[in-house]
């Protein structure tokens, strides 16, 4: 009886299948431009590219500022460069890389024997035939593999309809194989939807790199070390390498405490779910990414958000679990990716690109209701610059060390001292049922706990002190400035009412004056408040409320269950 998916078919399977149309296209999109004579990259160029990755330090400091800052697009070793970012390569060793690939593509090529399953010829005819529900039945282990790939199989087929290099339909059973040697490998993750959304970035990336240097050496030799890492015939495993890594740094916004799939890739129907399992790691983040990041930084839109009841959860969860593979063209998202796996190997960077990406769409989405906000946020546009959500997204996690893009300004600066203190009370108390709502997970099974949110103190306006005697010419001056500065700020609050209702929100030079309007009004406003010490008598004593210091929050998506590859070998 044959298999369905032989395995044997695409371990050492040669490329020529692939069409020549599809294969250029992969190098156009990875940003090569040898597809012409014209384009083509002096072969001195390739070396002197790779032998720059053999230069950097063990913390890839340079490697990891040019990822920070999309500079990989037209890089020709991307796959390498996510290697050395995810652990696969030792960074500053590269003599050790010849030996890690070749371990890794040992262990995917051990696995794939492994689980290759042969019902036919069975030691024990009689009890282990087609009919046997015993899990041990080498039958019933065959036709639960079939149920599994037949799943995977109908997710893979409708995977980047608008790239036809997933059309080939060798690149659809490298991708069914490798799927599926996961589930089989980490049987607690199994196959779960999306996975293969993940998995297909990968794949066009090693792919273009094994294009690319086919080209190269099409004009000249390369060295046998490139050869050897970016062998062509090794696309499944190479990829196989990196699926598994980065599935080992998000695998907790797709596991759910409590519940385990079936073999066959399903959820036990009869599994009784309570309020403790339903309520699983990705959803806890979604809700701290909303009241830790949004809030504070954007209380406007955390609060309009809050009033049209959509939570983050509708489009969150889709976000994290397909690292934002559905929002962006695949070119923008390997520049993403770039930036995520650099920033470090938690993927932590990722709270904040949600933030970030909320935040770049603010206006649609204060102006929409719920209908037209729900669908912005679930169909996220495509054409927004990639390079401003990821460094509006660095500036929000370290601000001491990135700098805002010129085209976002942080909206907590563009809001007023008045609407700020209008919202303490609301946020108090979203706080306090972000609390309530979350007794029912614990803090063992999220791995992390919700930190309260600092309280700022505030000062009222009688602890105004008037510094300046009656009628003094400094205090009169002052007085005249004031109310100048009160003028031009009324103008400017009129100016910007009227503008922004009649700019179109794709006119992005437009948008920047009323980003700048918006803030000179913030910065005209007259500040009077004083903070004053009380004054106290001799030897009285002063009472102090003790400091509050902010906890210490080390808060990722998936950082809590972060473990190392887990190798297995063959029994």
């Amino acid at each position: 009886m044959n298999h369905e998916y032989d395995w044997s078919l695409n371990y050492n399977m040669p490329l020529d299948d692939v069409p020549v149309d599809i294969a250029q296209e992969a190098l156009v999109l990875n940003g090569d431009t040898m597809g012409s004579p014209k384009g083509r990259q002096p072969p001195l160029q390739y070396e002197e590219e790779w032998r720059s990755l053999l230069k950097e330090g063990i913390d890839l400091c340079d490697l990891r500022k040019k990822a920070l800052e999309g500079g990989l697009r037209a890089a020709r070793f991307r796959s390498v460069v996510w290697k050395l970012l995810l652990g696969a390569l030792t960074p500053g060793s590269p003599d050790t890389w010849l030996s890690q690939v070749e371990s890794d593509r040992n262990h995917y090529s051990t696995l794939k024997a492994k689980l290759r399953v042969s019902p036919i010829g069975s030691a024990e005819p009689q009890s282990d035939n087609p009919l046997s529900q015993d899990e041990q039945s080498t039958w019933h282990q065959f036709f639960c593999d079939r149920d599994l790939q037949a799943l995977i199989k109908q997710d893979v087929v409708r995977t980047f309809p608008g790239v036809d290099f997933f059309r080939g339909e060798n690149v659809q059973e490298i991708m069914i194989n490798i799927l599926f040697a996961y589930a089989r490998e980490y049987p607690a993750m199994c196959y779960r939807q999306g996975m293969h959304e993940v998995l297909a970035p990968v794949v066009f990336v090693v792919h273009c790199d094994q294009q690319a240097l086919l080209h190269t050496q099409e004009q000249s030799e390369v060295s046998p070390e490139i050869v050897t890492v970016l062998d062509p015939k090794y696309l499944e495993a190479d990829s196989y390498t990196l699926f598994r890594r980065i599935m080992n740094a998000i695998e907790g916004s797709y596991l759910i405490p409590n519940m385990a799939p079936t073999s066959t890739g399903y959820f036990p129907a009869n599994m009784k779910t309570t309020m403790n399992n339903t309520e699983n790691q990705v959803v806890a983040q979604l809700n701290w990414i909303k009241e830790v990041l949004l809030a504070p930084n954007d209380p406007q839109l955390f609060q309009h958000l809050e009033q049209l009841d959509i939570p983050l959860q509708l489009f969150g969860i889709r976000w994290l679990r397909l690292l934002f593979g559905r929002e962006f063209p695949l070119q923008d998202l390997l520049v993403l990716w770039d930036a995520i796996f650099a920033d470090s190997s938690s993927f932590d960077l990722v709270n904040y690109i949600v933030v970030s990406m909320l935040v770049a769409i603010r206006s649609t989405l204060l102006k929409s209701d719920y209908t037209k906000c729900l669908t912005q946020l679930m169909r996220y546009p495509g054409s927004m610059d990639i390079s401003i959500i990821i460094d509006y997204a660095l500036y929000l996690k370290a601000p001491s060390k990135f700098s805002p893009p010129p085209k976002i300004i942080p909206p907590k600066v563009l809001v007023s001292t008045d609407e700020k203190n209008d919202r303490v009370h609301y946020h108090r108390r979203k706080q306090v049922t972000l609390r309530r709502n979350q007794k029912a997970v614990s803090e063992e099974t999220l791995g992390f706990t919700v930190p309260e949110r600092v309280q700022s103190t505030h000062f009222s306006n009688s602890e105004i002190v008037d510094g300046f005697k009656t009628n003094d010419t400094l205090m009169n001056e002052l007085l005249n400035a004031y109310t100048v500065m009160s003028l031009c700020r009324l103008k400017l609050s009129q100016y910007h009412s009227v503008l922004e209702d009649a700019v179109s929100p794709n006119h992005i030079e437009a948008q920047q004056a009323l980003t700048g309007i918006h803030e000179l009004c913030s910065l005209l406003k007259v500040q009077k408040v004083v903070r004053v010490e009380k004054g106290t008598e001799a030897n009285e004593v002063v009472e102090k409320r003790p400091e509050r210091k902010p906890s210490e929050v080390d808060m990722t998506v998936f950082k809590h269950i972060v473990t190392p590859i887990r190798e297995t070998s063959p029994t």
